[in-house]
């Protein structure tokens, strides 16, 4: 797909790797109130908009309406990889496979990625074909 120009390879490295942070002096602050994200959360969400312009702004939306990102990190109808960004940030995020998308839910719930990894998969190949395990008769 990087090889098509489908995929921006920054993203999808970061997607794969999240940033590392080495040093927080400089860093935006967490809004207040805001236990429900955790540091390596928002290490990743500061180190996103560092390394790929795209992002920039991410951690002032955060920051501005704390209670949409919430609503949206705590999301179970339905479930965060499938709901909308909150604010600008669904339709800066749209692209054809929503690897974009797929950045920020990596940031704030690395234990949905998965899902999210299935539902690239369908769509890229427009079926379930490599992602609903097949019955095998012995």
């Amino acid at each position: 797909m990087m090889a098509e120009d489908l995929i921006d390879a920054k993203e999808y490295s970061f997607f794969l790797r999240g940033g590392t942070v080495l040093q927080r002096d400089g860093q935006p602050v967490r809004p207040p109130g805001a236990g429900w994200i955790t540091d390596q959360a928002w290490d990743n969400v500061c180190e996103l908009e560092k390394q790929i312009d795209h992002f920039a702004g991410l951690a002032n939306s955060i920051q501005v309406n704390p209670n949409e990102w919430k609503r949206w990190f705590s999301s179970v109808q339905p479930d965060p990889e499938k709901a909308q960004l909150p604010g600008e940030w669904e339709t800066k995020c749209e692209d054809v496979h929503d690897l974009k998308k797929m950045v920020i839910l990596r940031c704030f719930r690395p234990d949905r990625v998965m899902y999210a990894i299935k539902n690239f998969i369908n769509a890229y190949f427009k079926n379930t074909d490599y992602t609903v395990p097949k019955a095998v008769s012995i």
